[in-house]
């Protein structure tokens, strides 16, 4: 397989869009190219995970299950 000239592929795993974007947008600025995915679309299977990994072949994969906002007196 030859190398790849493209930017690093960075996979994003989350169900919010404003997270997606954030990360996506600190990716980007460090040179990867974000590939989002929503968790509920494999869950229903509106996507397969192995063919999104087989087809995007993601450098680094990320999976934000939950954030938590802590926030001090």
């Amino acid at each position: 397989m030859a190398p790849r000239m493209s930017p690093p592929l960075a996979a994003i795993f989350n169900s919010r869009d404003e997270v997606i974007e954030a990360i996506g947008s600190a990716l980007e600025n460090d040179g990867f190219a974000p590939v989002p995915a929503r968790p509920a679309e494999i869950r229903n299977g509106t996507r397969d995970l192995v063919a999104f990994i087989e087809i995007h072949c993601p450098d680094v994969t990320i999976y934000i299950r939950k954030i938590r906002h802590i926030f001090s007196s």
